[in-house]
């Protein structure tokens, strides 16, 4: 899956609420599927620009061996 830069979405959701196009459009003029286009937007009104930037969450190792062994209770 390709990874999209958080400059690259904020200028497709700005694109998007200066009404300069519509999803199929801007996911065509950008390369990327009209479903992230949507999903951005989406986000982009929930959150502001803090729903554009990915975020991982890291587990560390107990944390995992716990969940598994309670799934086996």
């Amino acid at each position: 899956m390709r990874k999209f830069d958080v400059k690259l979405k904020e200028k497709v959701v700005r694109e998007y609420l200066a009404d300069k196009g519509g999803y199929k459009l801007l996911a065509a003029k950008f390369g990327t599927a009209e479903s992230m286009v949507r999903r951005w937007v989406a986000a982009y009104r929930h959150h502001g620009n803090a729903g554009l930037v990915r975020q991982r969450c890291a587990y560390t190792v107990e944390f995992k061996l716990e969940v598994v062994h309670r799934g086996r209770g």
